[in-house]
C-alpha cells in the first residue's frame, strides 16, 4: 500500500553526506518556523504566515547577512516576538492554520479569544484572519456590549461599527457611567452626550419632548432632571446627528 522499503537498501555503502537528487514539491515541502513567545516555543508552518502577511512577508525576505545561524530554524535560535501574550498567539495560529489545513472549519473561539485574533491580525496586517475576527464578533450572541464595540472600533479602526455602536449608547435610557467614559475617552463621552442631549424639555411645542436630531414632537412625556428618560428616545434615530458631531 505505501510501497517497498527495503532495510537491505540502507548499508554502509549508502551515502548519507551526498546531496538529495529529488526536487523538493511545491506544495507538500513546508517549510517551519519558530517562534518564542513568553518563554514558549511555536513551531509552525511558515507558508501562511508569508502568504497572508505583509508584515511576516517582509520578514522572511530580509537578508540575513553573514549570520551563521539563521533565527527560526532552530528551537535554540527562535525569532523572539517581544511583548506579545501567548494567549492571544494561539488563537491567531488556529485561524490561520487550521483553516489552511483543513481542520476545524468552523473554530469554536470565545469573544476574547476574536479580539486577541482581531489585535494581532490587525498589528501584522494578516487581511484575512483580521475580516474573520470583525465578522464573529459581530455575529455573537448574546452582542457585545456597545461601549466595547465602541473601544473596538476605535482601537482597530472598525468604521462599520461605529455608526450602529453610537446609536444604541445614544437610545439606551441609562447615562455613560464614570468608568465606560473612561473606556471610551473623553471626546467620544462629550460628544455622545451632545448627541443624548439633541432630545431636550420643551422644544418648539410647549410642554414636550422634542427631538432636534429627527425634528419630531413626543407629547408630555417631557425629560425632566432627576427623573427616567422618556422610554421614547430608545425608538429614535440619532444616526443623522452622531454622523454630523463624529464626521462619519
Amino acid at each position: 500500500m505505501f510501497g517497498s522499503f527495503s532495510p537491505a537498501a540502507m548499508t554502509e555503502d549508502s551515502s548519507t553526506d551526498s546531496a538529495p537528487t529529488g526536487s523538493r514539491h511545491p506544495e507538500f515541502y513546508t517549510t517551519t518556523v519558530i517562534f518564542l513567545v513568553e518563554g514558549c516555543l511555536f513551531r509552525v508552518p511558515r507558508e501562511p504566515l508569508e502568504e497572508e502577511s505583509t508584515v511576516f512577508g517582509d520578514m522572511f525576505l530580509l537578508p540575513q547577512g553573514d549570520q551563521v545561524v539563521v533565527e527560526g530554524l532552530s528551537d535554540e535560535n527562535p525569532i523572539v516576538l517581544q511583548g506579545i501574550d501567548k494567549g492571544e498567539f494561539e488563537p491567531l495560529l488556529k485561524v490561520l492554520l487550521y483553516r489552511k489545513h483543513g481542520r476545524n472549519p468552523v473554530l469554536s473561539l470565545g469573544q476574547q479569544q476574536w479580539i486577541s485574533v482581531l489585535k494581532l491580525s490587525t498589528m501584522w496586517e494578516f487581511d484575512g484572519p483580521r475580516n474573520a475576527a470583525i465578522h464573529h464578533l459581530d455575529s455573537l450572541e448574546p452582542p457585545i456590549d456597545p461601549v466595547e464595540k465602541v473601544v473596538l472600533a476605535m482601537q482597530y479602526d472598525i468604521k462599520e461599527w461605529l455608526l450602529p455602536a453610537l446609536l444604541k449608547l445614544a437610545q439606551r435610557p441609562e447615562p455613560i457611567s464614570i468608568e465606560e467614559g473612561r473606556r471610551i475617552g473623553f471626546e467620544t463621552t462629550v460628544k455622545l452626550a451632545a448627541v443624548r442631549e439633541k432630545v431636550t424639555l420643551g422644544g418648539p411645542s410647549s410642554s414636550s419632548s422634542y427631538c432636534y436630531s429627527c425634528g419630531r414632537n413626543y407629547g408630555n412625556n417631557s425629560l425632566i432632571v432627576g427623573q427616567t428618560r422618556d422610554p421614547a428616545t430608545a425608538q429614535l434615530d440619532f444616526s443623522p446627528v452622531i454622523q454630523t458631531t463624529f464626521d462619519l
